[in-house]
């Protein structure tokens, strides 16, 4: 059995997603009910803990008196900036205002205890589809149909925009020179991402997310920090964006598109979702091969022909000599351009 790892770029399929929120709280749309990207689908409340304020200690005055100079009630609901205690005095007096929203929860040993006001956690369901199944109090199941491309890596949020194809060549680099006033509301896709000054024009802009095939590995800290997912095809070095996924999404160009993070399962591949109308007519998808056979298309991960796509000519039972001198498993891959090289199993990559 060879097994390689599998990518999938699929044109048109019935596409299945969980939308669950990180703790329990409540569900707001009803099963076979029709939802759109922005529409919430589930929220909860977040506690963000407590405020401790020494009035006793800032008035200078015992702990036993501090009920005397209190303006609110425990259980009283407080306003940021809005006065708790008033000392009066000759010279005007002395005011400790609030440095929170949210209730003073306790007055206890000469401290106001202040409980913050939770935040309210609201999921959307990022994408059009169908509610399909609840998850409990935690989220629901939407169906949608459409194309589906899984990257390898992404900077861990969701997006939601128009895929605008600003690369003319599936090597070409993301630059300054395609960030115009069109690109509000855009996700933008390009083969290579050679700067990050790039990403920072395009966050003033209002771009709702970038797809690349490659970018420098130093860039990997700084990805986290916009406000926008930003997902990588390929790998992080060089490397083109594969044909068969920057062809899809030329396909695809000017239509609106969803971008899932992935959640940290080591088995859970970022992915780019791309909604096609249900009057669309729905390709009959191939079962998934679960292992190398003649004729499948391939991925190749190492230099000197990584990124490139090509198809499983000969697959070797015994183990061949690289050009390195190493004896390892692998097999015959017919590129695009008709060259036919030996790669090993470990280098490949299925794309389904």
């Amino acid at each position: 059995m060879i097994s390689p790892g599998a990518t999938t770029v699929n044109q048109n399929t019935r596409i299945r997603r969980e939308r669950r929120l990180p703790l329990a709280g409540e569900v707001v749309v009803s099963l076979g009910q029709q939802v759109t990207p922005v529409q919430v689908v589930a929220r909860a409340s977040q506690q963000r803990g407590y405020t401790i304020v020494p009035a006793a200690e800032l008035l200078g005055v015992s702990p036993e008196k501090l009920s005397e100079y209190l303006l609110v009630e425990e259980g009283a609901a407080i306003q940021k900036k809005r006065p708790l205690l008033h000392r009066r005095s000759l010279f005007g007096g002395q005011r400790i205002n609030s440095p929170i929203n949210g209730v003073l929860y306790q007055v206890t040993n000469g401290r106001l205890i202040l409980q913050q006001t939770p935040d309210l956690l609201e999921l959307r369901a990022m994408m059009p589809g169908v509610v399909r199944s609840f998850l409990g109090n935690r989220g629901v199941v939407i169906e949608t149909q459409g194309a589906l491309i899984e990257a390898q890596w992404s900077s861990g949020r969701d997006g939601y925009g128009r895929l605008k194809v600003v690369a003319e060549q599936r090597e070409s680099a993301l630059g300054p020179e395609h960030i115009g006033a069109d690109v509000r509301g855009a996700v933008l896709v390009a083969g290579h991402l050679p700067a990050l000054d790039v990403l920072e024009l395009a966050e003033e802009n209002s771009v709702r997310g970038v797809i690349i095939g490659s970018a420098p590995a130093a860039f990997i800290a700084e990805f986290y920090r916009f406000r926008f997912p930003v997902l990588v095809t390929e790998g992080f070095g060089n490397i083109p964006m594969s044909s068969p996924i920057f062809k899809l999404l030329q396909q695809h160009d000017g239509h609106e598109a969803t971008l899932l993070g992935n959640d940290g399962s080591a088995w859970d591949k970022p992915e780019i979702i791309i909604p096609i109308h249900e009057s669309d007519p729905v390709a009959v998808t191939p079962p998934r091969p679960e292992e190398l056979s003649s004729g499948q298309l391939v991925r190749i991960w190492r230099s000197p022909h990584a990124g490139k796509v090509g198809k499983i000519v000969t697959l070797h039972k015994w183990s061949q000599t690289t050009k390195v001198g190493f004896r390892l498993p692998g097999a015959e891959v017919a590129l695009q351009d008709g060259q036919v090289i030996f790669v090993p199993y470990a280098n490949l990559d299925m794309i389904r």
